[in-house]
């Protein structure tokens, strides 16, 4: 008699004030990864400058995604993620409603390789995968050499011998510049 009591008792109280609750579910097992997983203990054989492309082929397979653009390949997977169950019951003068639904995390992810130019192994790096741009776009990121600081940059803006920039001295030269004069 207690614990129907206390089951309308809740029932009553998520009708007159409403409910949002949320847990977790775990992945599925029955459901295989995505992809072929890339383990660290598989590519210990590679070695940069030395590796060749048809060595790394050979041994992880040939499920990768080859770039167009640049010498870069990616080997992805996703595994099964946790999920979340969610739901809200609202109820107030308008009526009684009810909303639920279930997401998904991801865990996407990847191992990139980067050959140089005579086809040998450069770089390598494992990494976790946005959602939000495309495997392409984040192999050919990975890529691209990194942008060189102001200092590097500065060279190419500024007179190293007076620090002043090059766009001045060039309008001093064409006394286009009415500033003070050296």
């Amino acid at each position: 008699m207690k614990t129907a009591f206390a089951i309308i008792l809740l029932l009553l109280t998520v009708l007159l004030t409403g409910c949002v609750g949320a847990m977790p579910v775990p992945p599925s097992r029955n459901q295989p990864a995505c992809g072929k997983v890339i383990t660290p203990e598989q590519v210990k054989f590679i070695v940069p400058g030395q590796t060749t492309r048809a060595e790394v082929m050979a041994r992880l397979g040939d499920h990768f995604r080859d770039s167009p653009r640049r010498p870069v390949l990616a080997y992805s997977w996703e595994k099964p993620a946790v999920g979340w169950t969610w739901w809200i019951v609202v109820a107030g003068p308008g009526g009684a409603g009810a909303a639920g639904g279930h997401t998904e995390g991801n865990h996407w992810q990847a191992f990139f390789v980067k050959f140089d130019a005579s086809g040998r192994v450069a770089a390598t790096k494992f990494v976790s995968l946005s959602n939000h741009r495309s495997l392409d776009e984040q192999l050919e990121d990975w890529a691209v050499p990194k942008k060189f600081g102001f200092a590097k940059i500065g060279a190419h803006i500024f007179n190293p011998d007076n620090g002043v920039p090059w766009f001045i001295e060039d309008m001093k030269q064409n006394g286009q510049f009415c500033g003070a004069s050296n």
